[in-house]
């Protein structure tokens, strides 16, 4: 996991800790890809596009580049789509479509017309994956860790794996896609190559793996829990799923409470509830009614900031995952 993020959940986590009367809850939420396929495109496979590299050692640890392994990448993320259960179908083609050797200067081989057309009727698919590289840095780095008086030595991998998406009726890609992200590790505990490269394919094909199917990801939202009957009896109700009840009760305080403090806390509740209930439209308007209610450098005015960042988020990814999951009927549960 990349060192920032890290240090991010864990300052989030920390300072809502810290709020006797904030309850976090966690729970798995459906992303939508980076790329949104036809609806059509039900059979899909995974070729393997990348040249040849040579066997990796037990007995080494490379600073530097390396290229990733096609065929132990290309299995993995055929895996990791079948896992998926987003395609009808997932096949992977066991055979190596590029007989060049890996080199860090090599181009990339684009593979042509015919060679989809023939690929995709071959193997019965409407469209095909073609993985073309994985890119590996390795690259030693000094981390500042709080509490520590030296830097500490970690050794930091980065990833790019290349996948070409490829359609019978075109000439070239539909599209190109490279994510990059990268490993970390203790410096004296940096695994050798050999071990290095299947940690890379697994990892490379879960980052692909988000490029062309929807995924779940565990996510966090934070509520006002205490300070009177009705926001326990709510929290009762959020740890048993039940989001009317908690909303029906958050609504009635909201409506009967005249302090600006309950009425602020009630209407950030009640943006969570919409939200869980698929109504975003309705939890911004309950969040553009909390602010009123928000003191400035509040613990209410954390929370809000909180809810707003991850409700701003959810917006912008639910129509490409509505249009992503139309051939389930728009079906977001698991």
């Amino acid at each position: 996991m990349n060192i920032r993020i890290l240090c991010c959940c864990m300052l989030v986590a920390w300072g809502f800790a810290s709020c006797v009367s904030v309850q976090t809850l966690s729970f798995d939420q459906l992303c939508p890809a980076e790329v949104s396929l036809p609806g059509q495109v039900e059979s899909v496979a995974v070729v393997n596009n990348m040249p040849s590299i040579p066997l990796a050692k037990n007995s080494v640890a490379t600073l530097g580049s390396l290229n990733g392994d096609g065929k132990q990448t290309a299995e993995a993320f055929a895996a990791a789509l079948a896992d998926s259960r987003y395609f009808n179908q997932v096949i992977i083609c066991d055979s190596a479509l590029n007989d060049k050797v890996a080199s860090d200067n090599a181009e990339i081989r684009p593979l042509s017309k015919e060679e989809v057309g023939r690929l995709t009727r071959e193997l019965g698919v409407d469209m095909l994956f073609s993985l073309d590289r994985v890119f590996v840095q390795n690259v030693k780095r000094e981390v500042m860790y709080p509490g520590l008086i030296e830097p500490w030595p970690v050794v930091l991998t980065q990833v790019t794996p290349v996948l070409s998406i490829y359609s019978p009726v075109r000439e070239r890609p539909l599209r190109v896609v490279a994510p990059v992200d990268s490993l970390d590790w203790d410096l004296d505990q940096m695994p050798s190559d050999k071990v290095l490269l299947k940690y890379v394919a697994d990892f490379s094909a879960h980052l692909l793996a988000r490029q062309v199917a929807p995924y779940w990801e565990r996510t966090d939202r934070v509520y006002f829990a205490g300070g009177c009957v009705e926001m326990r009896d709510a929290a009762v109700c959020v740890n048993e799923g039940d989001w009317e009840g908690a909303k029906a009760l958050w609504h009635s305080l909201y409506g009967k409470r005249k302090s600006g403090k309950v009425k602020g806390r009630a209407a950030i509740n009640l943006a969570l509830a919409s939200e869980m209930l698929g109504k975003l439209d309705e939890a911004r308007k309950w969040l553009d009614d909390a602010k009123k209610y928000v003191g400035s450098g509040s613990e209410e005015e954390q929370v809000w900031k909180f809810s707003a960042l991850q409700l701003e988020k959810r917006m912008r990814q639910f129509p490409h995952l509505n249009i992503q999951m139309g051939r389930f009927g728009n079906n977001l549960s698991e």
